[in-house]
This record gives structure tokens, sequence and C-alpha cells, in this order.
């Protein structure tokens, strides 16, 4: 059942991620700027999509207990790919902006859910003793479309500035092969997931107790199901977990936005503006996640989720600072050097990220953690571009219709010094994390 899965995946990763790299922030946002001509709350909240639509993980984890995962995962992704042929004819003046807009958003909702779902997918057909070098091996393909995909298709924009149009469609229907693949897997003892999650009072199995994977115990006395705050309240470790994870997330999120929107800027009006724009904000930093993933896998499958983030804040805190440097100069080839570091911590980001709470969750309730990480997510998402902005250039005293503000002219480069101290403030909170987590399990390796 694992090879078969693998096998199916192995095709999606190769082709859909294409779709989902035109998506990206760091492309979709050059192109919404620089072609679309958005303006700067247009621009933020594109680059706040692919965060913000996590809102609705809970939703689709919620919508999706009792039902087939695999079919509605595969609908969603055919839906990206309707918007993303959408994208392709609309106009680069009003409303074409909106619409450029809009489409983002509910393509990014689509993913979420994705997303969402697949954790599911990964943990009931790969075992957990290979789960991540198994999952590590669809980031590096990933990763290379991601690199080389944005990269090719912008360059030929630089040269033909309408390409983007024929660009986005080839793209959908090369993705359209990964969906008919990914929609043939079959799920590991999908009939007993189902039962599970069908039953209206269950005692989940505690962690780590000896069992059969799809064991289930009736409870002797009705309970509620479980819900975001019942799992926040009652886990304690995964609750901190979130919270240093939230402090450590909105430091990248704000901080990769502000440089996307500096990136923009500084490369407006260069010889191929596009091509420089796309390997600072996409190229460099996925080419070097493709390099580092397979080591990160290693080290994941080794050691819990809160040693392994203690270990990648580090690359967290010498990104943001990297950033500051390069700012301070103006020189935008200076941003090549923390993009480098960048990339290393997204290499383990996206393993940590789609895996981190399995060393938490119930094995039954995995789509339920996995909602409130991606939910919490999108939270930290909807308010990091905004105040990235804000944090760059400020706001006029009329930037609130009806409302009359002091001038603020915001502290420029100085954003990456505030998320540099939110990323330590992180690191220090995953250490203490660490440290209750291995006295509780006797683990001092790693």
């Amino acid at each position: 059942m694992a090879r078969q899965s693998y096998t199916h995946e192995l095709v999606t990763a190769s082709t859909f991620p294409m779709a989902v790299a035109m998506l990206e922030a760091g492309v979709i946002g050059v192109l919404a700027k620089k072609t679309f001509h958005v303006s700067e709350f247009e621009l933020a909240t594109i680059m706040a999509a692919p965060i913000f639509a996590n809102l609705t993980s809970f939703m689709w984890a919620m919508l999706a207990r009792g039902r087939r995962k695999v079919p509605i995962i595969s609908g969603l992704q055919a839906s990206v790919l309707v918007l993303l042929v959408v994208i392709s004819f609309l106009p680069t003046v009003r409303p074409g902006p909106v619409m450029l807009v809009t489409a983002v958003v509910l393509t990014r909702c689509a993913l979420a859910g994705m997303v969402t779902l697949r954790s599911t997918v990964w943990r009931q057909n790969y075992p957990e003793a290979c789960r991540a070098r198994i999952t590590g091996r669809f980031t590096v393909i990933v990763s290379l479309i991601f690199v080389i995909g944005p990269l090719v298709g912008f360059y030929i924009q630089d040269i033909a500035p309408e390409s983007f149009r024929w660009l986005y469609r080839v793209v959908a229907v090369i993705a359209a092969v990964g969906v008919v693949s990914f929609s043939r897997i079959r799920l590991r003892g999908e009939k007993q997931l189902l039962k599970y999650e069908r039953q209206s009072a269950v005692k989940p199995q505690p962690h780590g107790e000896p069992g059969h994977i799809y064991a289930f115990e009736p409870d002797s006395k009705p309970r509620r199901p479980h819900t975001v705050w019942t799992i926040l309240r009652e886990d304690h470790n995964y609750r901190w977990y979130m919270v240093w994870q939230f402090v450590g997330g909105m430091a990248n999120l704000i901080g990769n936005f502000a440089l996307i929107r500096l990136v923009i800027e500084l490369t407006d009006g260069n010889r191929y503006e596009y091509t420089q724009s796309i390997l600072l904000t996409t190229t460099i930093p996925m080419a070097v996640a493709m390099v580092t993933v397979s080591w990160w896998a290693r080290y994941f499958d080794k050691v819990h989720i809160a040693r392994f983030r203690t270990r990648q804040g580090l690359f967290w805190i010498a990104a943001q600072f990297g950033n500051w440097l390069a700012g301070l100069t103006g020189i935008v080839g200076l941003f090549a050097l923390p993009r480098i570091v960048d990339g290393a911590s997204r290499g383990g980001g996206m393993l940590a990220w789609n895996l981190g709470h399995n060393d938490f969750a119930d094995r039954r309730m995995v789509p339920l953690y996995m909602g409130i990480h991606v939910t919490l997510t999108g939270v930290r998402g909807f308010l990091a571009p905004y105040l990235a902005i804000v944090l760059l250039y400020g706001w006029t005293p009329d930037a609130i219709p009806g409302l009359t503000l002091p001038a603020y002219g915001g502290i420029g480069v100085h954003v990456f010094l505030v998320t540099t101290v939110l990323a330590v403030i992180a690191e220090v909170g995953f250490v203490r994390l660490r440290r209750v987590v291995e006295r509780q399990r006797g683990d001092t390796s790693g």
C-alpha cells in the first residue's frame, strides 16, 4: 500500500507543484506589483493569502471528518487549476488587480485544505520510521520545481511582458496530470479510520500506548468531540509548542514579506527585473532548501520536534539579522547571503511544518492537531504582511477613510531588527520546551 501511494504521489509531486509555484507569494507578488500594478494593500493581501488561507484549515478538517480524504484532496487540486487558468485571462487594468487578489485568495484556501488532509494520507500510508525521508523526497522534487519553474517563466516574462498568460495555462495542463495520479491513491486502513471518525464518543488512545493502529475504545460516558480549545487546554506541551511557533513564525513571515517588498522596490527598472526578483524571493532559498532537506530529514527521524526546532531556530535568527545588515547597504545583491541562510532553515521547516504535530498528536487525531497548527499559522499570516508594510513604510494621515491619524514614516530596514528579536524569543522558548519534553521522555539524544 505504501508503494502504491508513493508511486502516485511521486507523479503528483513532479507535476502539480508547478501550479503551486506560480502562486507563491514571492512569485505572484512580483507579477502583481510589476504587471498588474496593485496597491500596497492589495499586495499585502496577496502576500498574506498563502498563510491567511490556513484559517480555513480547521474547517476543512471538520468537513472531511468521516469522509474519504483522497477524493476531497483531488477536488481541491482541480479547483486550483481552474483558478490558475482564470488568472491567465485577467486584464492588467481595473478591475483586473482586484480579480487577481480574489483568485489568489481562493486558490490558497483550496491549497490549505489540501495540505491539511494530505497529512492524514502521509500518516496512514507511510511508516513512522521512514515517513520524514519519504516526504523529504517529495519535498526535494517540489523544491526543484520551485527553483526552476518560476525562474524560467519570469525570464521569459522579462523578454515578453504578456507571456505570463500562456505560461499559466501550460502549467495548469501539466499539473492536471498530477491531479489524476493523486486521485488513484488508496488510503491504508480507510474503513477503520472512517469508522473511528464517525463515532460520537471515543476515548483517544494515549500517545505511545502499544496496540493496533486503528483500534478505538468507546467511552463509558459520552463526551464531546475534541475541539481546538480542548486540545490546547489539555495538551500543555503542544500548547507551548504552538506559542513559540507563533512567535517564530511571525518573525519569519514579517521578515519574508518585508524582504519581498524591498526587492521589488530595489529591482524596479533594472534590466531583467523579474528574473532578479524571483532569484531573491524564491529561487535562492528554495534551491538551498532542496539541498539541505535530506540532512534535516535524517535529523528529524532521530529527535523530537522540540529539539529539532531549537536547532532550526538558530538559522531563523541568522537570516533575519543578515537581512538587516544587507538592508542597511541598500545593495540588492547582498540579500543573497541571508537568503541562503533562510533557505537552509526552510529545508527543515518544510518537514517540521508538515510532520511536527505528529510528536504530540494521538494517531487518530492528526487532522485536528494539524488543523490547529495550520489555523494558527493563518492568524499570523493574516497579520504579518500588513505589519511588514506598516513597519517598512508607515502610513499617511488619511490612510483610514473617515479617520485622521498622526503621520508615521515607518522604520524602514530596521524591521529586520524587530524580527531578529522575535526569533531570539522563540528560540529561548523552544529550548525550554525541549527540556520539559526530554525530562518527561527521559531522552537527551540529538
